[in-house]
């Protein structure tokens, strides 16, 4: 006559997955009113907060060893702005599960996956823009510091809405490429403004600046970024098709969502 307990299906223990939610859920509570702060949606009095915390609680519920990292707030929060809250759920937890994203969130400067990401990054920005590219190097700019956060909330953080959303239209059609490619792309246009400068308005630039790029702009820059056959043949060895769907959505976790949509409408 005990209560039911779901599993994870992660292979973690009851008590470290119950400190796994336990620390998610105070990270999302912080983060959802610092998400997109420049708008009101997911302040605290908004239905939008209710909506977001609901799918960032139950994605880590879902894949308590993934957990809850920070940034993930954006994507969920991006793709609320378009679908209800289970498609919503559903494509975030999708997103979560391609070779990318996984490789990204693990936040292990050691993997080689996240390695291999930087390398090829570096390789493009090299190819495409070799001065900058070069004065970053002697700057001591390295990929881990923009990069990787343009990375884990595909440039949500940075970039203006409007823009953000074409960027997203390219990743979901032609994949990963397109995140280095647009990673390329914003340091042609911001080239002028960083070139010479040293570390610290570098990054200050990096930071703000790309507020500033307009969709046209980006999308031409997006169109000339050259890909070589030896990048070409690099990047098809990281296996980036081979991404696996998670399972569907267990009943706990339709409910937790269904809920908190009621919620949302009552």
């Amino acid at each position: 006559g005990g209560e039911e307990k779901e599993d994870g299906g992660d292979g973690m223990g009851g008590d470290d997955e119950s400190k796994a939610r336990e620390m998610s859920y105070r990270l999302i509570t912080t983060d959802i009113s610092r998400t997109f702060p420049i708008f009101s949606f997911f302040q605290k009095e908004c239905p939008m907060h209710f909506q977001l915390k609901s799918i960032l609680l139950a994605q880590a519920f879902y894949q308590p060893k993934l957990g809850y990292v920070q940034g993930m707030s954006y994507l969920a929060g991006h793709l609320l702005f378009y679908m209800d809250v289970y498609q919503t759920f559903v494509t975030f937890s999708n997103l979560l599960s391609t070779p990318f994203m996984r490789a990204f969130l693990s936040l292990d400067a050691s993997n080689p996956q996240i390695i291999e990401r930087y390398a090829l990054y570096q390789a493009l920005l090299r190819d495409n823009v070799p001065d900058l590219s070069r004065h970053f190097d002697e700057e001591g700019i390295a990929p881990d510091m923009y990069f990787l956060e343009w990375s884990l909330t595909l440039f949500c953080k940075r970039l203006p809405l409007e823009v953000v959303g074409r960027v997203w239209d390219l990743f979901f059609v032609l994949g990963e490429l397109t995140v280095f490619k647009t990673a390329v792309a914003i340091l042609t246009i911001l080239k002028p403004k960083l070139l010479g400068e040293p570390f610290g308005k570098i990054l200050k630039g990096l930071a703000t600046l790309p507020q500033t790029i307009k969709v046209e702009h980006l999308c031409q820059a997006i169109n000339r970024v050259k890909v070589t056959t030896a990048f070409k043949r690099r990047f098809m060895m990281l296996g980036v098709d081979s991404a696996v769907a998670p399972p569907p959505p267990s009943r706990g976790t339709s409910k937790m969502l269904d809920k908190n949509d009621e919620n949302k409408h009552g």
